[in-house]
């Protein structure tokens, strides 16, 4: 009965080593090969049986044999379980001559003849492959954080920064990523406004991302800049927001500048409206209050055509959009006999001028409207 279970366990056993995932070999304390199973006999490339016998070296490439006699004699005088390939970078030699990066285990067993040493390989090819690709996005992304123009960042949720680029360095005026992280501990504190990066927070929880988001930021030296943020929510796997990650802009000449073409319209002795290409009003200046009868908020995102009798807006409307059609057209007169309607309901005559204006989100209309009561007279 003995002998029977005996030899139940001497199948299980070369059922286990023959089919193994891994290379097993084992090696005498000469370094002659034992046994080696399926397993190694195909990733080296032997036929069956074929490496028995021989120096297990022919599985080493010819620069790392003397430091391999070197390990196994260290190893048969001090036997101990050992993983070999979280020390050395390893490889193998097939007996086609190729060679291929493995991980390397090794075990003992104590016989009558002495120490034998069982070596569990694997061939680890794909994992390197899937490495080196990481390594390249990885260095990829550092280059591209390190070279974005915009600041990109991540801060926690109570506004300590963790990750800041050198854009972000530069925009708010420091002289090194540690410099801004140890000064600013809180960057609620870089907010102008009170309450806007808390607002930030709130849309972030609500959304989970916000865009084009603007606020006026505190520098280091005191002055302050306008800023675009693009952000979303860092969570943790049961959906809480850890923190925020995104990106900056600094749109300070942006801002500057539509204060300035603000400033320009407001002095204009003429009604100014900018319009985009679905012709909602996106912004006016005091004379179209004056003219209209309108305030600014009753028409800034409301339709165009509410300035324009009924009778005259089928038409203007099928006008607007043969002109963004082809807007290459600087400046059109138009309409020399036009008639515009007040919040009243009364009507006057107008002189209408349109002029395309490009700007980041697309080509807008800028209409010039000019009361001619006083020349129809």
């Amino acid at each position: 009965m003995k002998d029977e279970e005996k030899n139940k366990a001497e199948v299980m056993f070369q059922g286990i080593f023959d089919f193994a995932p891994d290379a097993i070999i084992i090696v005498d304390r000469e370094g002659r090969i034992l046994q080696a199973n399926s397993q190694a006999e195909k990733i080296f490339g032997y036929a069956g049986k074929e490496l028995i016998g021989r120096l297990v070296e022919i599985l080493i490439p010819q620069r790392f044999r003397k430091r391999h006699d070197e390990h196994l004699k260290g190893y048969i005088e001090k036997p101990r379980i050992r993983l070999m390939g979280s020390e050395f970078n390893l490889y193998g030699l097939r007996k086609d001559g190729t060679e291929f990066p493995v991980d390397i285990a090794l075990g003992y067993l104590e016989t009558e003849g002495g120490i034998i040493v069982l070596s569990i390989v694997r061939d680890i090819t794909e994992y390197k492959r899937m490495e080196e690709a990481i390594r390249i996005s990885e260095a990829k992304y550092r280059g591209i954080f390190e070279n974005a123009a915009e600041c990109i960042f991540q801060t926690t949720i109570d506004g300590r920064i963790l990750v800041a680029n050198p854009a972000c360095v530069r925009i708010l005026g420091y002289t090194s990523t540690e410099e801004l992280i140890a000064s600013v501990t809180d960057v609620r504190k870089l907010y102008a406004e009170l309450g806007r990066r808390l607002h930030l927070v709130r849309l972030i929880r609500a959304d989970g991302a916000v865009s084009d988001f603007e606020a006026m930021i505190n520098r280091k030296d005191g002055s302050k800049i306008w800023v675009s943020i693009n952000a979303h929510a860092l969570e943790d796997a049961a959906g809480m927001v850890l923190g925020l990650e995104g990106m900056v802009i600094d749109i300070t000449n942006r801002k500057r500048a539509e204060k300035n073409f603000q400033n320009l319209i407001e002095g204009a002795p003429d009604a100014i409206i900018a319009i985009d290409r679905d012709f909602n009003i996106l912004l006016i200046n005091t004379r179209t209050e004056k003219l209209f009868g309108y305030t600014r908020l009753e028409l800034i995102g409301n339709p165009y055509n509410i300035l324009l009798p009924e009778r005259f807006r089928e038409k203007h409307a099928v006008y607007c959009k043969t002109y963004y059609a082809n807007p290459s057209t600087k400046i059109m007169a138009l309409h020399m006999n036009s008639v515009a309607k007040r919040m009243d309901n009364s009507e006057f005559p107008v002189e209408i001028n349109m002029s395309p204006v490009e700007t980041d989100g697309g080509i807008i209309i800028v209409i010039d409207i000019r009361d001619i009561s006083e020349k129809k007279k």
